[in-house]
């Protein structure tokens, strides 16, 4: 599971690798929200080289359901 010392390598993995990109409160929200969701993939030197970033969504109306985020940087 992702930690909080986790997020800044998140982030610069997104930054580094994706065209859509998300500010660290977006981050924040997410490892408060849901700690559980949040998976990071490392290289064996301990760098971050990929997330899965998960949420639930909280519409009372509809049966839980998640959506996902996978980032996979090719450093």
């Amino acid at each position: 599971m992702a930690t909080v010392n986790d997020l800044i390598e998140m982030q610069q993995c997104n930054l580094w690798c994706l065209p859509e990109n998300y500010q660290m409160k977006y981050y924040f929200y997410h490892i408060l929200s849901w700690p559980q969701l949040l998976w990071v993939a490392e290289d064996f030197d301990g760098r971050i080289v990929g997330y899965v970033l998960a949420k639930m969504e909280e519409d009372e109306t509809k049966p839980p359901h998640g959506k996902d985020a996978v980032d996979v940087c090719g450093w």
